[in-house]
C-alpha cells in the first residue's frame, strides 16, 4: 500500500482532502512537520488561508526544506491544491513573503470594478485542458467542470505556458492546473468536485 503525506501547516482545513483520500486504498500521513514527509510515497499540499501566513507556517514547520529535498530535488510526486498551487510561484500580490519559486512570476488578485466578475471566484467553472501530454487530465473526458474558491490567480503567460495543463476563464484567462516533471498543482478543489475531482485524485494516486 502506498503512503500519501498531507501537509498540515497549521492553517489549512485538511479534513475534506483527508475524507476524499480515505476513499482510496492508501495510507494517509498528516504531516505537521517536514521530517514526517521523508517516508511517504507522494505528497499533497492543500491550501486554505492567506499567502503570507501559509508560507510562514510552511517555513516554521520545516516543510519548505522538506519540499526542496524530497520533491524539487528528489523527484517525489507532489500535488498542490488551491493556495497550494500559488505557493509554487515566486510570490503573490496577497502578501510580501517569498513563495517556493518553482514557477516564475507572482500570483495576482482578480480585477475589481464595473463589469468585473465577483471576487472571490466561488463555485463551479469550466476548465479547458490545454496540454496534450497532461497526466492529471489523461483519464478525464471534456467538458470538464470543477469547484473553485479563490481571490488570487496564477497568470497564464508566456512564462507559464509550457507548464500549464489547463486554463479557466473568469473575466480573464488564467492557469487552472500546472504540471512540471513530478510536480502537479490545481487551482480548483478536486476533493469538492464530485466525480471529476475524485477521478483526478485517483489518477494522481495510481497513474503518476
Amino acid at each position: 500500500m502506498q503512503s500519501v503525506g498531507i501537509i498540515d501547516y497549521g492553517l489549512a482545513n485538511i479534513r475534506s482532502v483527508v475524507n476524499a483520500l480515505e476513499c482510496f486504498h492508501v495510507e494517509l500521513v498528516v504531516a505537521e512537520r517536514g521530517d514526517q514527509l521523508a517516508s511517504v510515497d507522494k505528497i499533497i499540499l492543500p491550501g486554505v488561508g492567506s499567502f503570507d501566513k501559509g508560507m510562514s507556517g510552511l517555513r516554521e514547520r520545516g516543510h519548505v526544506e522538506a519540499l526542496d529535498e524530497l520533491v524539487f530535488d528528489g523527484g517525489k510526486p507532489f500535488l498542490g491544491i488551491c493556495l497550494g498551487l500559488q505557493f509554487l510561484f515566486e510570490g503573490s500580490e496577497e502578501g510580501v513573503e517569498a513563495g517556493l519559486g518553482l514557477f516564475p512570476g507572482n500570483c495576482l488578485r482578480f480585477p475589481a470594478g464595473p463589469g468585473a466578475p465577483k471576487v472571490p471566484h466561488m463555485g463551479w467553472s469550466d476548465v479547458e485542458a490545454v496540454k496534450k501530454s497532461s497526466l492529471l487530465f489523461s483519464e478525464l473526458v471534456p467538458p470538464l467542470t470543477f469547484y473553485f474558491v479563490h481571490s488570487f490567480f496564477a497568470p497564464y503567460s508566456s512564462e507559464t505556458a509550457e507548464f500549464t495543463a489547463a486554463v479557466c476563464d473568469y473575466g480573464l484567462r488564467y492557469t487552472a492546473a500546472l504540471e512540471r516533471d513530478n510536480v502537479f498543482a490545481v487551482q480548483f478543489h478536486p476533493e469538492k468536485s464530485q466525480l471529476a475531482g475524485m477521478k483526478m485524485l485517483e489518477t494522481f494516486l495510481e497513474k503518476i
